[in-house]
This record gives C-alpha cells, sequence and structure tokens, in this order.
C-alpha cells in the first residue's frame, strides 16, 4: 500500500501569505475607506489652524504649523493602525467567528495576532507617507512649518515604532471591545486621546496647568507626538527623545503582550 504524503506546509508562508491577503484587502478593495480615515481629519485640521485662522482678518492667529505638524502626523499614524486592526477584528471576533478559518491553518494563535498588528503597522506608515506632505505644504502665505530631516535615522525609528504600537493598541482593543460598544471605543477612548494627546500643542505648553501635564503623560497620543516634534522640529520644546523612545519601546511591548493574551482569549473563548 502506497503512503501518499503532502508537503509540510511553513507556517512562515503562511503567515507571509495571510498578511498579503490582508494588505490586498485594505489597499485595493477597501482603499477609498482607507483614504477617507487617513485624510479627512487632518486635512481639515491643517486646513483651519493653519491656513483658515491665520488667513482671515481681525488679528487672529492660528497654531503655528512647526507645532501642529508632528502632532497631526502622529494622530494619524495612530488611529490608522488602531482602527486598521481594531475594526475587522471586531467583525471577525464576532458571530459566527469567521477569524477561525485562520486558526485551521499550521501556524500557533499568537502569530495570526502577530499579523494584525503587522498589517496595521503597515496601514500606519501608510497614513504617514501621505499625511506628512499635507502637513508640510497647506499652510497659509508666511506660515511654512519649519521641518527639519536632517536627523533622519531617528524620524525612521520613531515612525517605526510608532506604527507597530498603533497597532499593538489596536489589536488589544479589537480583544476587548465588544461589537455593541463600537460607539463607546470613539466617542470616550479616541476622542479624549486626540484632543489630551499634545497634538495642536507640545507637552511643555502645558507647564500652567500642572496637574493636567501630569495627567496626560498616561496618553499614548503624547509620546508619539513629542517623538515626532524631537525628530522633526528639535528647536521647539520637547519630551526628550530618550524618554519617549524608552516608553513607546516599553509601550509596544507591554500593549503587544497584553493584547496577543487578550486575542488568544478572544479566539478560543
Amino acid at each position: 500500500m502506497t503512503t501518499i504524503r503532502t508537503p509540510a506546509v511553513s507556517p512562515a508562508r503562511v503567515f507571509l501569505a495571510f498578511l498579503a491577503r490582508d494588505v490586498h484587502v485594505v489597499f485595493r478593495k477597501q482603499l477609498g475607506g482607507l483614504l477617507g480615515r487617513v485624510l479627512v481629519q487632518p486635512l481639515l485640521t491643517v486646513f483651519v489652524f493653519s491656513y483658515v485662522l491665520p488667513s482671515i482678518s481681525g488679528g487672529i492667529g492660528g497654531t503655528s504649523g512647526t507645532v501642529l505638524a508632528p502632532g497631526i502626523l502622529a494622530n494619524s499614524m495612530l488611529f490608522a493602525g488602531l482602527l486598521g486592526v481594531t475594526v475587522p477584528l471586531i467583525t471577525e471576533l464576532s458571530y459566527p467567528k469567521s477569524i477561525q478559518d485562520r486558526l485551521l491553518t499550521p501556524v500557533p494563535v499568537w502569530a495570526v495576532g502577530v499579523e494584525r498588528v503587522v498589517s496595521g503597522a503597515v496601514q500606519s506608515l501608510f497614513a504617514a507617507v501621505l499625511v506628512l506632505p499635507i502637513v508640510t505644504f497647506l499652510h497659509a502665505p508666511g506660515q511654512v512649518p519649519d521641518l527639519s530631516y536632517s536627523n533622519w535615522p531617528l524620524l525612521v525609528l520613531m515612525l517605526l515604532l510608532g506604527s507597530v504600537f498603533s497597532a499593538a493598541l489596536g489589536l488589544l482593543l479589537g480583544s476587548v471591545v465588544e461589537p455593541a460598544q463600537v460607539n463607546v471605543l470613539f466617542s470616550i477612548i479616541m476622542i479624549p486621546l486626540m484632543m489630551l494627546g499634545c497634538v495642536y500643542y507640545p507637552w511643555a505648553a502645558l507647564g500652567s496647568v500642572r496637574w493636567l501635564q501630569i495627567a496626560v503623560l498616561a496618553n499614548p497620543v503624547v509620546y508619539l507626538s513629542e517623538a515626532l516634534r524631537a525628530a522633526l522640529t528639535p528647536d521647539v520644546p520637547h519630551l526628550s527623545a530618550w524618554v519617549v523612545l524608552l516608553v513607546l519601546l516599553g509601550g509596544t511591548a507591554g500593549v503587544g503582550w497584553f493584547g496577543l493574551r487578550a486575542f488568544h482569549r478572544a479566539v478560543l473563548g
């Protein structure tokens, strides 16, 4: 009797196949939604604060483009990566749990979660590529943001860390938020993160409101905003690059670990 042996499937190939499929779905079938998520908020914010307010009469000034640019970039990256993981994950974990199809392949559960993080990080970096020209070139006359690219290794490092962190946070939230609580995710979590994330002002500017300056240190958007200020606008007061680097590294490791544990419970529970 002849035994037919089927070739073993490499877990790495399965992982890459999952990633390729997710990237294909996002950038081919859902590109319009992705562009809407990524572009509308920074376009409106930069247009109002860096163009409309400095241009209208009456002496009303807008937020400096130099201060605003890193914060808008950080905010766009965070929410592109977070939503890129959270929204599809909530859908797949709800009935009838379509994510179970991935668990039948020869990869461990944690690898499925890591693939989601990588996919979200790609979307976060894509948001950075789209938004950086917006914050650079959309401004009122005489309001050109003073952005420096001389320390590009730091910029690249901060972009990579920020993208992975945002996607890891998306994995955690997507694993614990119920479908009926999606509105809560936006109103109670995402809006406060943006408004108190030092997007429109540097962290040092909160010195006159000391209790708030300390409280916002619990907001992850603060560290990504300050990280990009350290890289793009070193002359603007900002948290130490070493501080934000360590926080982003530790935060990514911690959020990723808790996210993978929550993901494991969600798919097997």
